[in-house]
């Protein structure tokens, strides 16, 4: 979601109180969007987007009233929303981990499935990202869900789960700073801003792959007022206000003139703006429909 601040000016700049809810997950926001009133605007992640699109859930937004040239390329045509029908991508980075320096020139998955002896790990809490990094440690598609695939993720898993101390995508900094833990699943854009204050800090995008995720903006169907929502959107490009994401929350912004107004040492810090090495070897989580109850069963069986 874009900064607090960003929210309240394009708020101000448009007349209108932005009152805004943050939420964990993508899953959590489904199940705010199943039920209370209708939201101007909601901030989903690629598969999410690719869900509420496929369920018509999603208005069809008027692209020309968007400055959508100001985005990096490869965030104009997502395979999860092509052309941006009915998304704007605000923030992107990668998912891997974030370790104390203790792991030395850990490279790969292996450091946090079998960490050191007498250590322990914390891992996200969101299915897609946590079975997601087993899969891919498994040798797999992130988007796997054959049986095989299953069944290596979760023997994974079940190996490592007690020498897990936590799940939690709400603040997975704090144990690493009080060095409760040796190692935590990491989102790159709170692990690039706790690297700057805590430089003994590393953090990990594994060589066998990672997940890339782009958070959006997109206009829900039952929006009261769509044209209000649209507008709120084209704001909220505005380079400075989109910087202020980057500046003030470490989020890597896919919009190149706002990532232009960013001093050097964010612009080009490669853990929030990873290499074309690196993005080459991710991957887009995507809408798995009726194929996704395996791995939510999966991760259900690890409490």
């Amino acid at each position: 979601m874009p900064a607090p601040e960003s929210l309240r000016e394009a708020g101000r700049r448009l007349g209108v109180l932005v009152h805004a809810e943050v939420v964990a997950s993508n899953e959590r926001l489904l199940e705010r969007m199943d039920g209370g009133e209708p939201f101007d605007l909601v901030f989903p992640s690629d598969y999410a987007v690719e869900r509420l699109r496929t369920a018509g859930r999603l208005a069809e937004l008027d692209r020309d009233l968007l400055p959508l040239e100001r985005l990096v390329d490869w965030a104009r045509d997502g395979a999860y929303d092509p052309g941006c029908a009915h998304s704007v991508p605000f923030a992107f980075g990668t998912t891997g981990y974030l370790h104390d320096g203790s792991l030395g020139a850990a490279r790969g998955w292996r450091e946090l499935f079998e960490p050191p002896p007498a250590t322990r790990v914390g891992m996200l809490e969101e299915v897609r990202e946590v079975v997601g990094a087993a899969l891919l440690a498994a040798g797999y598609s992130p988007n796997a869900t054959d049986e095989d695939a299953l069944r290596a993720a979760g023997a994974l898993l079940r190996e490592q789960r007690p020498r897990v101390a936590r799940y939690d995508s709400e603040d997975f900094v704090s144990p690493m700073l009080s060095r409760a833990l040796v190692a935590h699943h990491a989102w790159s854009g709170p692990a690039a801003l706790a690297m700057r204050g805590h430089p003994w800090l590393r953090y990990v995008v594994p060589e066998e792959g990672a997940l890339l995720w782009i958070t959006t903006a997109a206009i829900p169907r039952d929006a009261p007022d769509h044209d209000l929502s649209l507008a709120l959107i084209a704001e909220l490009m505005d380079p400075v206000l989109a910087a202020a994401t980057t500046l003030d929350h470490g989020y890597a912004t896919p919009n190149t003139a706002a990532r232009e107004r960013l001093p050097h040492e964010l612009s080009e810090d490669p853990v929030l703006f990873p290499t074309a090495a690196t993005l080459a070897r991710c991957h887009v989580a995507r809408d798995l429909g009726a194929r996704e109850a395996g791995m939510v069963e999966l991760y259900s069986s690890l409490d």
